[in-house]
């Protein structure tokens, strides 16, 4: 790949071409395996670019050493200044893109949120674990992980989100503009409040569960609905709703991290743990069979709630590298 070639890689993928300028970008870009493979690189440059380290930079100091590397590696064009600071985001964005394309190549940009080619989609997805999404309408989306939603830029004028997997919105108020969840064929409405909505895997079902407001469910291909109040539970498939209240006590705590068991099988309370902290929680040296507990947790870490199991029933906790085990 030529050092020009790098550079407007670069900025296609910082989002700084018009719209002129991707067209003839692409049309560049060879044959469809190679326009597929930019694709690839741009879906997944897109999550490193909107899930940042949680770090104070020093633009100053960041300029300064991609100013250094860019110029060594002959991507400057003779006589070019530091920028001032109305310019320096714009071009730190690229030049840390040309640097990243250097360094990693198109395979290994696998990170994982998608940028639609007509520029006017965003979409989030939770790669490791549970991710928190802010709406521009200042509405919070709290992905589970393996989960996407997609949105248009201009949210705030049309509030309408695509969802596969599973999320809890908590929603702003905003009686002028309805807030609408598609997932599955169901579709979602409210003006403000919280709930859960869940693709089920590898099955038709979408489940919907309030936590506070009303939430109007329905089908998208007919005029079934029903109407969910708090602590209400729709369940729909392609062709039929119901609504009843929900029975699993412990439905949201991948979100909340708040738990109650009474009398519950200890292997039961580990496949919870397992699916709500996203770990591996092996058990195969323990006979489960007879363990059971009755308890509750708030907010506590899996380290300190498997070490409080650990000490009741007599066993020991080891945390490897890919989980736990327990042992005798």
């Amino acid at each position: 790949m030529s050092k020009n070639r790098d550079i407007e890689m670069a900025r296609y993928l910082a989002g700084e071409m018009s719209m002129n300028e991707e067209i003839a970008f692409l049309d560049k870009s060879g044959s469809d395996k190679k326009r597929s493979e930019l694709k690839d690189m741009e879906k997944h440059w897109k999550y490193f670019d909107q899930n940042p380290s949680a770090k104070s930079w020093n633009t100053g100091k960041a300029w300064k050493q991609l100013y250094q590397r860019l110029e060594t590696e002959g991507l400057l064009e003779e006589g070019i200044e530091t920028p001032h600071v109305g310019r320096r985001m714009t071009f730190l964005r690229i030049a840390a893109t040309v640097l990243l394309v250097l360094a990693l190549g198109v395979p290994s940009l696998y990170f994982g949120v998608i940028r639609d080619s007509s520029n006017n989609q965003l979409s989030h997805q939770a790669i490791d674990g549970v991710s928190i999404v802010n709406l521009p309408d200042g509405s919070r989306v709290y992905l589970n992980k393996g989960s996407e939603i997609s949105y248009q830029k201009a949210f705030n004028q049309h509030r309408a989100i695509e969802l596969r997997g599973e999320a809890f919105f908590e929603v702003m108020s905003d009686p002028a503009n309805p807030f609408t969840v598609h997932s599955g064929g169901v579709r979602i409405s409210v003006l403000g409040t919280s709930f859960n909505v869940k693709q089920v895997k590898n099955t038709p079902l979408v489940e919907v569960y309030v936590k506070t407001g009303k939430v109007l469910m329905s089908l998208e291909k007919t005029d079934q609905s029903v109407t969910l109040e708090p602590e209400g539970f729709g369940l729909a498939d392609d062709k039929q709703l119901s609504n009843g209240e929900l029975e699993v006590p412990n439905y949201i705590s991948w979100k909340t991290k708040d738990f109650k068991f009474v009398d519950t099988k200890l292997s039961d309370v580990l496949l919870e743990l397992e699916d709500s902290y996203h770990v591996e929680i092996q058990s195969d040296a323990l006979d489960l069979s007879q363990m059971r507990i009755t308890t509750s947790y708030s907010g506590q870490s899996i380290d300190a709630i498997l070490e409080t199991i650990a000490t009741a029933f007599g066993i020991k906790v080891s945390h490897e590298k890919d989980g736990y085990i327990l042992t005798k």
